[in-house]
């Protein structure tokens, strides 16, 4: 596969994370418990922040291997594999969030939220998981 396929999928990743982070937040906002909002509690607070940081650095990986393809610079293949690790690990972190926030619901036939953990599990399936990715970011560091 070559490596503007592997960023694009890893782009599709960054945006699968955001909307299972954009969902979650949403609910976690308007689900009320115990009179106060579900986000107000720290255990969700906290859930939802490391998730953002999640995809946020997703993001910014995705753009740099991006510009480093574009630029032909010659670091493009460390810049490539960093990308498609930060975005599986960044959308698999924000779909099991989306899940948890969702609570039971989120995991039924009726609720969208299972759709973004399948399809962020399917995407990093066809980028050879976040292990393969990680060992080419420790081989290509070390070399």
């Amino acid at each position: 596969m070559r490596a503007t396929h592997r960023v694009a999928l890893s782009a599709e990743l960054v945006g699968v994370a955001q909307a299972a982070l954009d969902l979650a937040s949403a609910y976690a906002r308007e689900r009320v418990q115990f009179g106060k909002p579900i986000g107000s509690y720290q255990a969700i607070k906290h859930q939802l922040a490391n998730a953002w940081m999640g995809v946020d650095n997703a993001r910014l990986a995705v753009r740099y291997a991006a510009a480093v393809l574009d630029g032909g610079l010659p670091d493009w293949r460390f810049a490539c594999a960093a990308a498609e690790f930060t975005a599986i690990d960044g959308a698999q972190q924000a779909t099991r969030t989306a899940i948890q926030v969702h609570g039971g619901m989120g995991f039924t036939w009726e609720h969208d939220a299972h759709l973004y953990l399948k399809r962020a599990q399917h995407l990093a399936t066809r980028l050879g998981g976040a292990s393969r990715a990680l060992d080419q970011v420790e081989a290509l560091a070390l070399a």
